[in-house]
């Protein structure tokens, strides 16, 4: 029996450390619940949801309620400041016209010769508007009667009626002109001379009188000033020929000529002031 034992000794060592293996496995394998322990769990995790339920619901709306006043009090904000963009729309689009209006006059390159007087329009009233208009510099900016208006593209009109700190402008295109315009049509090197007779409404286009038969005038020819009677400079641009005709007495030529300046559109001017230079250049 001792020899059997000392021979098989390996065999019961490794029996036993299996059973032992097995004894601390089933030592640690986890407790089943029992269904008291079932019952208390479940009523405290029903307990738990009585009680969070209702304060996760007050506290969700809450958080909408919050988000929704925030979304309105932040829309009612965007709204006033759409009402206002239109008007920011206009006052710019405003400003950029006349801030491109005052560069342009300042970049013409002939104003020098004129002393120019920078002047805005402060009234035109509509049943007037191709006669007259008001606009903000008088006798104690140096204005006097008759002096050429013009804007950068061209005449527009002259002093009517002068004021201390404002001016009656008449229109070239007015329907009650106190004298004619004399006027020098540019054309291959030559000048041919005319007076501004009237502005035709249903055309749109001054009429031009007293144009000599025995030339030619060519549509596209270039109107100026002709600085004749000492009135105006010479050469300040008018327009350009469109059509020409004789008259109803066929002793003259007619010429509709089309004005450089727009002048259903003007809000910027300058007054060429008769500086010495140029009255002596004009021979008045």
């Amino acid at each position: 029996m001792p020899k059997f034992y000392s021979r098989n000794k390996l065999v019961f060592v490794l029996f036993g450390l299996i059973i032992f293996i097995m004894l601390v496995g089933l030592s640690l394998r986890e407790r089943n619940t029992s269904v008291p322990e079932q019952i208390a769990g479940d009523s405290a995790a029903l307990g738990q949801r009585i009680v969070s339920y209702p304060a996760l619901f007050i506290s969700h709306n809450l958080s909408n309620l919050v988000n929704m006043w925030n979304a309105e009090e932040e829309n009612r904000q965007l709204k006033a400041k759409i009402k206002g963009f239109s008007q920011v729309e206009a006052d710019n689009y405003r400003l950029e016209k006349e801030n491109k209006e005052l560069r342009d006059l300042l970049k013409t390159a002939s104003i020098a010769d004129y002393d120019p007087e920078i002047a805005t329009i402060i009234a035109r009233n509509q049943d007037e508007w191709m006669n007259t208009f008001i606009i903000n510099k008088g006798e104690s900016a140096g204005i006097k009667e008759n002096m050429a208006v013009m804007t950068n593209n061209g005449l527009v009109g002259r002093i009517k009626k002068v004021n201390a700190y404002s001016s009656q402008v008449e229109l070239i295109s007015s329907s009650v002109k106190a004298s004619k315009i004399s006027v020098s049509l540019q054309q291959s090197g030559s000048e041919i001379f005319g007076m501004i007779n009237h502005y035709d409404d249903s055309k749109s286009l001054l009429v031009l009188s007293d144009i000599e038969n025995n030339v030619k005038v060519k549509v596209g020819t270039k109107v100026t000033t002709s600085g004749l009677g000492g009135q105006f400079p010479k050469g300040i641009l008018i327009g350009r020929v469109k059509k020409v005709e004789n008259d109803e007495f066929g002793l003259s030529q007619m010429a509709y000529v089309e004005t450089e300046a727009n002048l259903n559109d003007i809000t910027q001017v300058y007054v060429a002031k008769k500086s010495p230079k140029v009255t002596e250049g004009s021979g008045s």
